[in-house]
């Protein structure tokens, strides 16, 4: 092997580098705007499973069959979690609220027994909250129900002024995504393309021609989206150290398929690119080359 030769496989290892690195920070990008979009449905489902519904009962249902009640709550398909308040429990809480003991100054506790229901987030919607209420009262035990619906309307506002931002976002984020990465594979193959041509005038076959490009482009949307997983992943470790309680969004299936996700994208755009530009090589003229 001549002394030029390894020189030559250097420089070319090196020139995938600069193509790699652009392509790994462009999806880092996407993959931060992910991280955001999943933590941001992850905290608004977290807000709307603290929405609270008190369910009160009559003061002289017996504890028995409240527990009895209880367990048949829990079992219900919209319930995601339900707790047992005795007029104790109550008396004590609302002590410590207002800061003086109202029970020894009433000389009783006016207080009733009830249950703190916290329904799933997929069952937080106004109708659905509707429906479960006249269910629960149903039930001649219950005295009554109550929720603040100012609360469940404004979580659903919010709810749907956020999902149509994140929409709009991941549009704008995806197309931005596109244009760069395409635009690396371009300047990348606009170094070539005197290479093309030449190619092709000796007689070699488009597919036999964008082989290869494909397939480098192949490897730096897969090695860039590596690098950009991993860059992830350092970031999502260290976020708890920074932003305490932000672990309990963590969804970890959500992120692997996001990972997942990332190295796919860089990978397919990339290959698009690299056929489309390197056919638009093939179309041209020689002359127009320079």
């Amino acid at each position: 092997m001549s002394a030029t030769e390894p020189q030559i496989k250097r420089r070319r290892k090196v020139s995938f580098l600069p193509s790699i690195i652009s392509i790994a920070m462009v999806l880092f990008m996407l993959g931060l705007f992910g991280l955001i979009l999943i933590n941001g449905n992850k905290l608004q489902q977290h807000l709307k499973e603290n929405f609270q519904m008190t369910v009160f009962f009559k003061d002289e249902i017996p504890e028995s069959e409240i527990q009895r009640i209880l367990s048949t709550i829990k079992q219900q398909e919209f319930t995601k979690n339900a707790m047992y308040v005795s007029k104790e429990q109550a008396a004590q809480q609302f002590t410590k609220e207002i800061g003086q003991d109202f029970v020894n100054f009433l000389g009783y506790n006016p207080l009733l027994p009830s249950i703190e229901l916290f329904l799933k987030s997929s069952y937080t919607q106004p109708q659905k909250v509707k429906t479960v209420d006249i269910e629960i009262r149903r039930n001649p035990e219950v005295q009554d129900v109550i929720y603040q619906q100012n609360i469940l309307d404004e979580l659903n506002k919010n709810a749907t002024t956020l999902g149509s931002i994140l929409i709009a976002l991941s549009i704008i984020f995806l197309i931005i995504s596109i244009t760069l990465i395409n635009n690396t594979i371009r300047l990348n193959l606009y170094a070539r393309r005197f290479l093309i041509k030449s190619m092709q005038m000796v007689g070699a076959t488009h597919a036999f021609i964008i082989k290869p490009f494909v397939f480098r482009s192949f490897l730096y949307g897969l090695y860039g989206g590596i690098i950009a997983c991993l860059l992830l992943f350092g970031l999502i470790s260290a976020l708890p150290n920074w932003i305490s309680g932000i672990e309990i969004l963590y969804d970890e299936i959500q992120f692997a398929i996001m990972f997942v996700v990332i190295i796919l994208v860089g990978i397919i755009i990339s290959m698009i690119s690299s056929v489309i530009s390197t056919n638009h090589y093939l179309k041209m003229k020689i002359d127009d080359l320079y």
